[in-house]
C-alpha cells in the first residue's frame, strides 16, 4: 500500500515538473506563436505523465495545462478568463484529445499488465505441468513396480507347480502363493477404478442404515491376517451399543480396512494398533491409533492426495500406490464425513479419526426365510463366450471339474451360431468383444430366445454402475467383474439356475 502511495506521489511531481517545463517552453516560443496555439506545447506535458507517470499523473498534467494557459498564454494574461470562442474551441480540443491520450495510454497500460498477468499465469501452468509430468513418471514407474512384485511370484509358482505336480505340500503352497499374490494385483487395480470413478464423478453409493459396528469387525477380520504376520498386538475399544450411520456397508468396510492396513503396515513388527469407537454429538468417531513410523508435517498436508506418494524413491521400505489413504478421504466425504490424521512426527506413530453422521436405526424386523435345497450343477450346460482363448479355456476346464458341460465361443457370430444347435442354461459372456460387441449379442440372443429357459451373464472387466446399467439394457441377467472368484461364480450359478434346466 505504502509503495503504491509514493509511485503516485512521484506521478503527481512528475505532472507538475512536466507542465512547468511545457510552459517554459511556451513562454520561449511566445514571440513566435504569440496567441496561436495557447494549449500546443501542453500537449506533451499530458503524453509524457500519461507514459510515464500514469492516470492520475496525466489528468493532473491536463488540468495544469489548462489553467497555465489561460493564466500565462490567453489574453487577457494574468487572469483564467477565456473570453474568445476561438480559444474556448482551443481548450474543447485540448480536453477532448487529452482525455483520448489518457484512455489510450490507461488501455494500452491494461493490456500491458494482463499479458504479464497472462505469462506469469502460463509460467506457473508450465511450471505445474512439469511436476504433474514428472509426477505421472514416477507414478508409472511405481505402478509398474507394484505391479511385477506379486507377477514375479506368480511365473516363479507357475514354473515351479509344473516341477512339483508330485508333491502336494509343495504343490499347495505354491498355489496359495499364487492366490494371495493374485489377491494383491485385484486390489491394486480395484483401487486405481475406484479413485478413476471418484475423479470422473461416477462413484455411487448404496446408502442404508446400519450399525457401524459391523463394518470394522468387518475390517479388523479382513486385515488380521496382515496384522498377525507382523505380529502386532491389536486393541479394541468399542461400546456395546449400536452406532448407526446411513451409508454403503461395502465402501465403510473399505475405509476402515485401508486404515487399519496403513497402521499395520507402517508400525514395526510387535507394534501396538489401537481402534477406539465413540460418540460425539451425534457423530460416530473412529480412532485407528498406531505406535509407528509416524507423519512428518509436511507429508500431513498431502497424504489424503491421490497419486501424491510421501515417499516415491526406490529405497522405500513399504509397498504400495498411496491410493488407500485417498480412497478413505474421499468416501469419507461421499458419507457426508471427514478423516483427520494427527501425529508428533516421525517415529511418534499416527492417528487417523473418521467422523460420520449418526442416524436411528430402523426397528429390526423378522423374515421367515424358506429353506432351499443345494442345486446339483451336474450334467449342467453352460456357454462361455470370450475373445480371450486362455480366459475361455480356462473357465471352460474349471466348469467342468463342476461337473457341468461346457461350450466355448471366441465371438459374437460364433455363439449365436452354436445356439441355433443347442440350448444351454446360462451364457457367461464377455463384453469386450471384436466386431460384434457382447451387448449386442445379448440382444440377439434376447431377440431370437427370449427370456425362456437362457440366463445371459456379463463375464468382463468392465464393472462401474454405467457398466452394470447397460448390461441390464441388453438383457444380461447378472453382471460379475473379471478377476471372477471360482467359488463366488460357482454361489452365483447355484443361485441363479433356471427353473426349466
Amino acid at each position: 500500500m505504502r509503495n503504491g502511495w509514493m509511485e503516485q506521489f512521484r506521478g503527481y511531481i512528475f505532472a507538475i515538473a512536466a507542465t512547468a517545463v511545457a510552459l517554459w517552453v511556451r513562454t520561449m516560443l511566445h514571440p513566435i506563436l504569440q496567441e496561436r496555439l495557447p494549449f500546443g506545447v501542453f500537449y506533451l506535458s499530458v503524453i509524457m505523465s500519461a507514459w510515464l507517470g500514469g492516470t492520475p499523473s496525466a489528468v493532473l498534467a491536463m488540468a495544469l495545462g489548462m489553467l497555465a494557459a489561460a493564466h500565462f498564454v490567453i489574453p487577457p494574461e494574468s487572469s483564467l478568463l477565456i473570453t474568445e470562442p476561438a480559444d474556448w474551441v482551443s481548450l474543447l480540443i485540448y480536453a477532448i484529445v487529452g482525455a483520448v491520450t489518457i484512455v489510450t495510454f490507461e488501455k494500452t497500460r491494461c493490456d500491458q499488465r494482463k499479458a504479464e498477468q497472462r505469462s506469469l499465469e502460463n509460467q506457473k501452468l508450465t511450471e505445474t505441468l512439469k511436476r504433474s509430468d514428472l509426477q505421472k513418471d514416477e507414478y508409472l514407474a511405481l505402478l509398474a513396480h507394484e505391479l511385477r512384485n506379486p507377477l514375479a511370484p506368480i511365473a516363479t509358482s507357475v514354473d515351479l507347480m509344473a516341477r512339483c505336480r508330485d508333491d502336494a505340500r509343495r504343490f499347495d503352497t505354491l498355489r496359495r502363493a499364487v492366490l494371495r499374490q493374485l489377491s494383491q494385483l485385484v486390489r491394486i487395480v480395484d483401487d486405481l477404478l475406484d479413485v478413476s470413478r471418484y475423479l470422473q464423478g461416477k462413484m455411487r453409493l448404496l446408502r442404508d442404515p446400519f450399525d457401524f459396528r459391523e463394518a470394522v469387525g468387518a475390517a479388523v477380520e479382513m486385515v488380521q491376517p496382515q496384522i498377525d504376520e507382523q505380529g502386532h498386538d491389536v486393541r479394541l475399544l468399542i461400546p456395546d451399543v449400536p452406532f448407526g450411520v446411513n451409508g454403503d456397508r461395502v465402501r465403510l468396510v473399505q475405509v476402515v480396512s485401508n486404515l487399519l492396513s496403513n497402521s499395520a503396515k507402517y508400525t514395526p513388527r510387535g507394534g501396538r494398533i489401537c481402534i477406539d469407537l465413540r460418540a460425539e454429538n451425534g457423530v460416530a468417531v473412529l480412532a485407528v491409533s498406531d505406535n509407528g513410523i509416524g507423519i512428518a508435517e509436511d507429508d500431513r498436508k498431502r497424504i489424503f492426495e491421490a497419486f501424491a506418494q510421501v515417499d516415491s524413491s526406490h529405497t522405500r521400505d513399504h509397498g504400495g500406490l498411496g491410493l488407500g489413504l485417498a480412497l478413505v478421504k474421499q468416501l469419507c466425504e461421499l458419507h457426508d464425513g471427514t478423516v483427520d490424521v494427527v501425529s508428533r512426527g516421525p517415529g511418534k506413530g499416527s492417528r487417523f479419526e473418521v467422523r460420520l453422521p449418526m442416524v436411528e436405526l430402523p426397528t429390526p424386523t423378522v423374515r421367515v426365510v424358506e429353506r432351499q435345497e443345494p442345486i446339483d450343477l451336474e450334467s449342467m450346460s453352460v456357454m462361455i463366450v470370450d475373445d480371450n482363448r486362455d480366459a475361455a479355456e480356462t473357465l471352460s476346464m474349471l466348469l467342468t471339474f463342476e461337473g457341468m458341460s461346457t461350450t466355448v465361443a471366441y465371438d459374437g457370430p460364433m455363439a449365436i451360431d452354436l445356439l441355433r444347435k443347442q440350448k444351454p442354461a446360462f451364457i457367461l459372456l464377455d463384453i469386450g468383444l471384436p466386431g460384434m460387441d457382447g451387448y449386442e449379442v445379448a440382444r440377439r440372443i434376447r431377440a431370437d430366445h427370449g427370456q425362456d429357459g437362457v440366463k445371459i451373464i456379463a463375464l468382463t472387466g468392465w464393472g462401474g454402475p454405467e457398466d452394470r446399467r447397460r448390461t441390464k439394457e441388453a438383457g444380461f441377467d447378472d453382471h460379475v467383474v473379471k478377476p471372477v472368484d471360482p467359488a463366488n461364480l460357482v454361489a452365483l450359478l447355484r443361485g441363479a439356475q433356471p427353473q426349466s434346466a
